[in-house]
């Protein structure tokens, strides 16, 4: 089952090593799951804790070294989809754009903008739901 994982997830795991968001990322990186993120995910996470947290860089390096290895980043696809219009920021639309072209069952995620969209395809699933599976 293919996991695509929310730049959320990252931060708060990267922030919070002892946190929930980090026991999701874990079991997301665990068989049966096979974890999936896209270099948008990944460039988006660098300009955030550039801007929001510049003194805890080299933990996000390190975490992304060791995390990196086991985690297939997809580029992401520039030609929009449809499904794209149920996301309200247009931010976040090349992240489900992404998701579907890599063929990802679920979405990992704790915005509330995938979370409170109608996106059926994949499932868009929050770290409590994730954790309860």
């Amino acid at each position: 089952m293919r996991v695509m994982i929310d730049t959320n997830i990252f931060i708060s795991a990267v922030l919070f090593p002892d946190g929930k968001a980090s026991a999701s990322l874990k079991k997301a990186l665990s068989s049966p799951y096979q974890p999936v993120t896209c270099d948008y995910v990944i460039d988006e996470l660098r300009r955030k804790f550039v801007e929001k947290f510049p003194d805890r860089v080299s933990e996000l390096d390190s975490f992304l070294d060791a995390s990196l290895s086991v985690i297939n980043v997809v580029k992401t696809p520039e030609t929009i989809v449809d499904a794209e219009k149920l996301i309200r920021d247009a931010k976040d639309r090349p992240i489900l754009r992404a998701a579907l072209d890599a063929g990802a069952d679920l979405f990992l995620t704790g915005d509330k903008d995938f979370l409170e969209s109608s996106v059926k395809d994949p499932r868009i699933i929050s770290v409590a739901q994730f954790l309860d599976m």
